[in-house]
């Protein structure tokens, strides 16, 4: 399994202690997170796409096109280390044949190491994944309806060991996991070929 390394700045990052943006682009249209892999597959391909819908009117999309089923990019916030939180993605599927996701990572510790909240709408499910050591282990899954073309709005709260995961306001399930109790980065997350853009992910303390 080969593995693109991101950076992880955990010692210079600053904790969440207010609702704030991770940053995904910036206003004149660059990439504001960091790109990594995990699984295989091509290099992740992430660029900022003009979306009028998106904040600040750039969405941040994954491009590469990469079929392959073990293909996970993902873009990492360093700005914000957490061990408690609530984020919040908004997210629009457009297109992919092998799976049309998108996902909020959680606790990230490196490249390999962390969790992740996918939604994927070609499948109609969302699933909570503990990605550990480049391998992907399902917690906990629910199906449910996402269309493609439509924003949706993926909500997580880690409180300790206990995740609460809502789509577009509905509750979808809880589920417990304790491998993973470091505090550690956010960001977002794609699978294959999928085409999404990412409008915006926010982050704040659990209430």
């Amino acid at each position: 399994m080969r593995l693109l390394a991101f950076l992880v700045v955990l010692t210079t990052a600053q904790p969440a202690a207010a609702q704030l943006v991770a940053p995904l682009t910036t206003s004149d249209g660059r990439i504001a997170c960091i790109q990594g892999e995990t699984g295989i597959g091509r290099p992740p391909a992430w660029k900022a796409v003009p979306d009028p819908k998106a904040l600040g009117g750039w969405a941040l999309a994954e491009t590469a096109g990469d079929t392959t089923e073990l293909h996970f990019p993902l873009c990492i916030s360093g700005q914000t280390v957490a061990l408690d939180v609530d984020a919040t993605l908004r997210f629009k599927p457009v297109s992919g044949t092998a799976a049309r996701s998108a996902g909020i990572v959680l606790r990230a510790q490196n490249a390999t190491d962390y969790y992740v909240v996918a939604a994927n709408a070609l499948d109609g499910s969302v699933r909570l994944y503990r990605m550990q050591g480049g391998r992907r282990a399902q917690i906990a899954a629910k199906e449910t309806a996402i269309a493609t073309g439509r924003w949706h709005k993926l909500r997580v709260v880690l409180v300790g060991d206990k995740f609460q995961v809502s789509l577009d306001d509905t509750a979808l399930f809880t589920a417990n996991d304790g491998s993973l109790k470091i505090p550690g980065t956010v960001g977002v997350w794609s699978q294959s070929d999928s085409i999404t853009h990412f409008g915006s992910l926010l982050v704040a303390p659990p209430s």
